[in-house]
């Protein structure tokens, strides 16, 4: 196996983010951590390298996340829910 980087290739919160996501996201993760086990299956998975371990915290940072889930589908415990992002009435935006 070669000696590559973990993805993404930047390090995480280098990359520039756009305009809030938060607009557009549909779902975002939530973190339960009692179910972790802090085998970082969703740092290695995560295409934007949104996901990051301080100490023992998991840090999600909503600026990059584009709720895409596979952090949450790639979690062999199921410590990562998706969430809906607004639950206010539907066509409307707050």
């Amino acid at each position: 196996m070669k000696d590559l980087p973990l993805v993404p290739s930047a390090a995480p919160g280098t990359a520039v983010a756009g305009p809030g996501v938060s607009g557009w996201r549909e779902r975002r993760p939530v973190w339960k951590r009692e179910r972790c086990n802090f085998c970082r299956d969703c740092l290695l998975y995560c295409p934007e390298g949104a996901l990051g371990l301080e100490g023992d915290e998991l840090r999600i940072n909503l600026a990059f996340c584009k709720g895409c889930g596979i952090c949450a589908h790639e979690c062999p415990l199921q410590a990562l829910d998706m969430v809906p992002e607004y639950t206010g009435q539907a066509g409307f935006l707050a």
